[in-house]
């Protein structure tokens, strides 16, 4: 799926309810979804080993691999 990056986070620290560690990335881009006539806003959450933060590119078009579980296993930029 080819998505274009509108925003994005680095979410790290200790959940509060768990206290387990977490540490991942969100990118926020729009896309149709069901029940939305027009786009949405939409966000995926990354491992960050797929990518560096400072490597997303706001505004830049990303090619997003899902694995068979629905995890995202690829995020590569589009070349032109």
């Amino acid at each position: 799926m080819k998505i274009k990056v509108i925003g994005k986070a680095h979410r790290e620290g200790t959940s509060k309810k768990t206290g387990a560690a977490y540490d991942f990335l969100q990118v926020h881009y729009t896309g149709p979804d069901r029940g939305v006539e027009g786009l949405a806003a939409l966000a995926l959450n990354l491992d960050p080993s797929l990518i560096p933060y400072a490597d997303i590119k706001l505004n830049a078009e990303y090619e997003v691999d899902f694995g068979p579980r629905g995890y995202v296993v690829g995020f590569t930029p589009v070349k032109f």
